[in-house]
């Protein structure tokens, strides 16, 4: 962090700002709307800043280093002129009298920045590039800006006026939180967010709960960019995080930062916890009044045990949700350019795990293999000698295209292409390591186009 974005209140004191024209003007308009009183000085002052002095003090006169001191105590000071020596020089003034000064558009003489301003007063957002690409600064700006219900602002205005109603009926932090997260929560999703304040005593006079609740959130296959509004929303506002393994850290620092963060992860022969322990903790947990994130790698359904946790809470009587995620083979074959369905080449897909215990072999298809089919296998790199030899007793020819995706969809990302003759020899001549995806079928010839 370059600069630390801070909440300035300017109500009453005084800024100085030495220049007369359009720039000038412009931080003028922001200050005044901000309470400040300003103090304008310059040569000479074009017909908007001119209107400033019904309003506030314009000085018509060049610059002395003596200006700085004479009109009290200053909250900073703003240049705005198009003379960069006499602005160095401004800036050496201040400096040696101590007080923050803000060259526009020069941010090596600035001691603080202007950034881009969302204002749903009293919800205010600054986006700042730390005056490195001001335009992408001002585009985030519209973005946010589009997404915020227009009357959002007063929501936050009423919600002021309700906090010691609120804080009477609910005399716990957890429990106040977990209200305000459920309110503003539906805010942001309600177009109608403008008539949403009046609902607030029904909110209070029916809000009894202090049960916690368990989010089985899939985290997708690493790129942070995967995450679904809902996952990343109550990663947010969960207490607790129980993440596991294949959860990168990129999306762990997305978690609310006060969180408590416990690894759970499971590892072939190397579990921190057993699933027993895993649904014993969410629901121990949840029922303390906790908000707590189940946070897996993928998808929760697919070979990720949810299922068995969604249980655990049932059979307790403990709140859940379950949030979808980019399942690890969408990932890869996405992020590897291999379709696992294309038309005149793969009418369906099989997905399949090779995860078994170190001493158990793969016991096979299940099924016949169709030629025009792709085949899937999860946490399967271990096993990939029983896994070839399975297939090719299955009758697949043994020149079936076969491809190992690593790390599927972050930079680290590896695509090992082979055939069932040829891919064990060529796995271990590689580098390639876990976790990773293994497709099976014609489509895997598509990954050179």
């Amino acid at each position: 962090m370059n600069t630390l974005p801070l909440f300035f209140d300017l109500q009453d004191k005084t800024v100085l700002i030495i220049g007369g024209g359009e720039v000038a003007m412009r931080k003028a308009s922001l200050l005044e709307r901000a309470g400040a009183r300003l103090v304008v000085l310059a040569e000479a002052f074009n017909d908007d800043v001119a209107a400033l002095g019904e309003r506030h003090t314009l000085v018509q006169k060049s610059y002395e280093a003596a200006d700085l001191s004479r009109f009290g105590a200053l909250a900073f000071i703003i240049v705005a002129t198009d003379n960069h020596a006499l602005n160095v020089r401004i800036h050496q003034d201040a400096k040696a009298l101590g007080v923050a000064v803000n060259v526009v558009d020069t941010p090596d003489l600035c001691d603080f920045i202007f950034p881009a301003i969302v204002d749903r007063s009293p919800v205010v957002i600054g986006v700042s590039s730390n005056g490195k690409a001001p335009v992408l600064a001002r585009l985030i700006r519209a973005k946010i800006e589009s997404s915020l219900p227009s009357g959002i602002g007063a929501l936050a205005k009423k919600a002021g006026e309700f906090r010691a109603v609120v804080k009477d009926k609910l005399p716990t932090i957890n429990e106040r939180r977990h209200f305000w997260e459920r309110v503003f929560g539906k805010a942001l999703n309600d177009t109608k967010v403008a008539a949403l304040p009046d609902e607030l005593n029904d909110f209070i006079a029916n809000d009894n709960t202090k049960t916690g609740e368990v989010y089985i959130v899939g985290a997708g296959a690493g790129d942070p960019d995967l995450l679904t509004f809902k996952a990343l929303r109550l990663m947010q506002q969960a207490d607790v995080v129980l993440y596991d393994a294949l959860v990168s850290d990129e999306i762990l620092d997305l978690c609310r930062r006060d969180s408590d963060k416990i690894f759970v992860g499971k590892k072939r022969s190397n579990h921190s916890k057993s699933q027993d322990e895993i649904n014993a903790l969410l629901v121990e947990l949840a029922k303390q009044g906790k908000r707590v994130l189940r946070l897996k790698g993928g998808d929760p359904f697919v070979f990720g045990r949810g299922g068995e946790e969604m249980l655990a809470c049932q059979k307790a009587g403990v709140p859940y949700q379950v949030v979808s995620g980019i399942t690890s083979a969408l990932a890869a074959s996405s992020y590897a350019g291999i379709p696992l369905t294309q038309r005149g080449v793969a009418t369906s897909v099989r997905f399949l795990t090779g995860c078994y215990q170190t001493n158990e072999a793969f016991d096979g298809l299940k099924s016949a293999y169709q030629p025009d089919e792709t085949l899937v296998f999860y946490m399967g790199l271990h096993a990939l000698d029983k896994i070839v030899a399975s297939l090719l007793s299955s009758g697949l020819p043994s020149d079936t295209p076969i491809a190992i995706v690593a790390n599927a969809s972050l930079p680290t990302q590896q695509v090992l292409k082979g055939t069932l003759d040829d891919i064990v020899a060529k796995r271990h001549a590689s580098d390639i390591s876990a976790p990773a995806i293994i497709i099976v079928g014609k489509v895997v010839d598509l990954h050179q186009t």
